[in-house]
């Protein structure tokens, strides 16, 4: 029969190991002093304290920069394009050629419906005159008619002679009213040969492409031999001279967003740059799906705008309280954005936060941070998570409710 072994541990045994874990407890403190002792020290790192101001408070809205006019130019009626004389940028003036079509048959249907319009000018010549001479024939038989009535009153004529000379002078009568009638004619027909005259030289007209307006030439959309037909898109000219920008504004905006009210407008193609504007046209009412409302905002005379940028406008709608810092301080990472905050003991902490607004220099955090914060300035691309600031910051001055 085997029997298990105990073992017991004797008391002059127990010093020892007593003695080796107190030697191992003093050498794991020294290394975690030692470990501490490895944290970088970093010199020369410019540190300043997060703090709130009061800033504009500005409803945001997006939208597009649009000419005040804009026209797109279409063919009004079919045709083979002959000439094309103006492209995308150029400036053009009003009545200038843009594009030319084959005005071939229009032309001829407008020479001769002239030639219509000048027959119909000499018939009405012909019939004045015809007029003229049924008048004086009519006026001399009225005066024949008269005497002869008086020598039938003092019985000097027969009255055949008398009723050959009333037959005459009502034949004179009928024909002055049919030469009043061949007048009338005539000028009905002048009329409608000028009319046609007209609509001829019209629809020759459009085989002219011309600028409605003084303008340039945003878009061109025809080709040299190319057939178009009527409502077939040319051109698009706009008006450089005055732009808008056109936004959606919030439902927020009710209250404030009025004609004439000024608006701060930034446009992405041109970083940096903020335009003054004024709110010109508002609509009446609310999109009812996206509980948004359509403005336009003049845009001043000297930006640099084009149709088509990206841009926001930024309407006042009052005063808010805002943490900022300065712009230098915020680090980008791919599609983060971070600061480096130094706490009491000097320790630099990576932190992740949501930038809001920009004031000049300085930025609006909406997270992440806290006023009295201190953050470094200036971080560029090194790295200094968990290192620690030479200097320690000053104390945070009180934070008052």
């Amino acid at each position: 029969m085997r029997w298990a072994r105990e073992t017991v541990l004797k008391p002059h045994s127990i010093l020892p190991l007593a003695m080796a874990a107190a030697m191992l407890a003093a050498g794991c403190g020294g290394s975690t002093e030692k470990a501490e002792q490895k944290v970088e020290i970093v010199h020369g790192l410019h540190v300043k304290r997060a703090q709130t101001v009061q800033v504009p408070d500005e409803l945001e809205a997006p939208g597009n920069v649009i000419a005040l006019s804009t026209a797109q130019i279409a063919a009004r009626t079919m045709g083979t394009v002959l000439q094309v004389s103006a492209k995308e940028g150029d400036i053009v003036r009003r009545g200038q050629l843009l594009a030319q079509l084959d005005d071939h048959e229009m032309t001829a249907h407008r020479n001769a419906a002239q030639a219509a319009s000048q027959a119909a000018s000499a018939g009405v010549t012909q019939a004045a005159k015809a007029l003229l001479a049924a008048r004086a024939q009519a006026d001399v038989m009225q005066k024949t008619y008269d005497r002869y009535e008086y020598l039938k009153q003092q019985k000097s004529v027969s009255p055949q002679e008398f009723d050959e000379i009333s037959a005459k002078q009502q034949a004179a009568q009928a024909s002055l009213e049919q030469a009043k009638a061949g007048l009338q004619q005539a000028e009905a027909g002048l009329a409608q040969a000028q009319s046609e005259a007209q609509a001829a030289q019209d629809v020759a007209d459009y085989a002219r492409i011309v600028a409605p307006f003084d303008g340039r030439v945003i878009r061109r959309t025809v080709e040299p031999g190319s057939l178009v037909a009527p409502g077939s898109p040319l051109f698009v000219v706009e008006d450089p001279s005055h732009y808008q920008l056109e936004v959606m504004l919030p439902t927020e905006a009710f209250a404030v967003a009025k004609k004439n009210t000024p608006a701060r407008v930034e446009l992405d193609a041109l970083p940096g740059k903020r335009l003054s504007g004024k709110i010109s046209e508002v609509e009446a009412g609310a999109d009812p799906t996206s509980h948004t409302l359509k403005a336009r905002i003049d845009l001043p005379k000297e930006a640099v705008a084009q149709s088509g940028m990206f841009g926001r406008a930024f309407v006042l709608q009052g005063q808010k309280t805002a943490v900022l810092i300065p712009s230098s301080a915020l680090v980008t990472r791919g599609q983060l954005r971070g600061i480096y905050v130094v706490d009491d003991s000097g320790l630099i902490h990576w932190r992740v936060v949501t930038v809001g607004k920009s004031f000049g220099y300085d930025d609006e955090v909406l997270s992440g941070l806290s006023a009295g914060d201190a953050v470094i300035l200036h971080p560029a691309s090194h790295e200094l998570d968990g290192k620690k600031n030479a200097v320690t910051p000053p104390n945070a001055p009180e934070r008052h409710s």
